[in-house]
């Protein structure tokens, strides 16, 4: 069955019509057709979506800006209206933000940070080169103008100072002008000469004085003499030496550091029983003069000393802050010298726990302190850096609490206050003795107070110019030369710098 052109056809139930227009037709002519509409590739619901989407983003933005707006034009409202209460006044402080506040990234220290005011120990981080000035108000000329007038005000008698300790080559003691009376026993074999030039008597007068007569009168063994001399050396000490079998005139004398004749004189009845070989168990008499105290307290030092025990082999290597430590010694427990805050950081070269025992040592011996001496962080068993240190790297840096009063033994806080001056600058005097310190860190408003204290114990002006930097400005070209140099945070503690050993060939040291 045919149909007419432009007609519909049906294909089926619920088919889609369509119309065919002639070839010839155009959309002008036919205005009955509606244009199509090209189908979309996207699925029909997902515009919406995304319009949902971009909604919810602008909507949220909004809500969380409201709030900080909001907080923001209120306190700006009530900053106004106390600008208008307070009539001229100055205005209150800015608003803060809402927005949490950022903290600052924790980097390197570039100074040293000290000790707190609770008396922990700080280590020092800064280098020889990086002195900063620091608090330097007054007027330190003034300063020690007014110490030097409180010294001659108030004299006292110092005791010597020695850089070094001194050989026992004389008796130190202090001359006294005024004649002595003393009791002279003669030894067998003493002459009458003997005695005038032991103790530089007046010979008429020392004959005159014990009834003596003749140009060279006999003297009796055993007998006391009446001297009269200025500055009498001590009496002299009766040694006895038990003979060992086989032993011989001439062999005892060398023991003893004596001449056989001499030796013979003393002990006349042995001499005559036997004129070489000696009698085994037979005593001997021998004397000698005592050491004089300064020979007495150097022995005494020198065994002190001698009882240091340090193995050999660490060898510091770089810069204090930039540098290593191999074979690190640990410093070892030693509770009558000193105590160890903190072991896992006293590690240090040889030579740096050899000069710190040796200095505590001294120390120790010639004050006889008995309190405390704390010692701080030296450096890590291999070295290298460690917080909140700059420096301590190659194992020879020390920090030393510095001693304080009795009055303030057991406080929680110490300060500078507190600090017992004079024996911190006898532990410091006992470093700069080994002539093996490099630098020694301290506050520089706090050196005055050593320098008093220094000069109380006698050093002198031209000593001191040399050891600290105070009166003269941590940038003044005056200071330095000194060893005792400014570096800010060291208020109860002081800060040591060894100097390289001489075989640590990759030791960088500045002086």
């Amino acid at each position: 069955m045919g149909t007419k052109p432009g007609a519909a056809r049906e294909y089926g139930p619920g088919a889609a019509e369509y119309t065919r227009c002639p070839r010839s037709a155009t959309l002008a002519d036919s205005p009955e057709m509606p244009p199509q509409r090209p189908h979309s590739r996207l699925p029909s619901r997902l515009p919406g979506a995304l319009a949902l989407w971009l909604l919810l983003l602008v909507t949220g933005g909004l809500l969380v800006a409201t709030p900080a707006q909001a907080g923001t034009s209120a306190r700006s409202s009530k900053s106004s209206a106390s600008k208008k209460k307070k009539n001229g006044k100055k205005a209150t402080a800015k608003p803060r933000s809402s927005t949490p506040k950022v903290l600052p990234v924790s980097r390197d220290a570039d100074g040293p940070l000290g000790l707190t005011t609770s008396g922990e120990l700080e280590d020092e981080e800064g280098e020889e080169e990086e002195d900063g000035e620091g608090d330097t108000t007054g007027d330190p000329e003034a300063e020690l103008e007014a110490i030097e007038r409180e010294l001659l005000a108030n004299p006292v008698d110092p005791e010597p100072m020695p850089v070094e300790i001194p050989s026992p080559v004389s008796d130190p003691r202090p001359i006294d002008s005024k004649p002595q009376t003393v009791k002279h026993e003669v030894i067998p074999g003493e002459r009458f000469d003997e005695v005038v030039q032991r103790y530089g008597a007046d010979p008429k007068k020392l004959k005159l004085m014990n009834n003596l007569r003749g140009d060279d009168p006999k003297l009796t063994a055993g007998k006391d003499l009446r001297v009269q001399a200025v500055n009498p050396p001590p009496p002299r000490e009766r040694l006895e030496h038990i003979i060992k079998k086989g032993e011989t005139w001439d062999s005892v004398a060398r023991e003893l550091g004596l001449e056989a004749q001499q030796l013979r004189t003393w002990n006349r009845a042995l001499a005559k029983a036997s004129k070489t070989t000696l009698v085994a168990k037979k005593k001997l008499v021998f004397w000698r003069d005592p050491p004089p105290p300064s020979a007495q307290a150097a022995s005494g030092l020198a065994s002190k000393l001698a009882q240091i025990r340090v193995r050999a082999g660490g060898i510091s290597i770089g810069r204090p802050s930039r540098g290593r430590l191999v074979r690190g010694v640990e410093l070892p427990d030693r509770p009558d010298l000193y105590t160890r805050r903190k072991p896992d950081e006293s590690w240090g070269s040889s030579h740096a726990i050899t000069q710190l025992m040796a200095a505590v040592t001294r120390f120790r011996h010639e004050t006889g302190f008995k309190r405390g001496v704390v010692i701080g962080g030296i450096s890590r068993a291999r070295g290298g850096r460690f917080r909140p240190h700059k420096s301590h790297q190659s194992g020879r840096d020390i920090d030393i609490r510095m001693p304080i009063t009795v009055a303030a033994e057991g406080k929680k806080h110490t300060t500078a206050s507190d600090v017992d001056w004079k024996v911190t600058w006898k532990l410091i005097h006992a470093f700069l003795g080994s002539g093996e310190v490099e630098y020694i860190f301290l506050d520089h408003q706090l050196q005055k107070r050593l320098y008093k204290a220094a000069r109380e114990a006698g050093a002198t002006k031209d000593q001191l110019s040399e050891w600290l930097q105070w009166p003269n400005t941590p940038k003044s070209t005056k200071g330095k030369k000194a060893v005792i140099r400014h570096q800010k945070g060291h208020v109860v503690h002081f800060h040591v710098r060894i100097r390289c050993a001489e075989h640590e060939k990759f030791c960088v040291t500045a002086r």
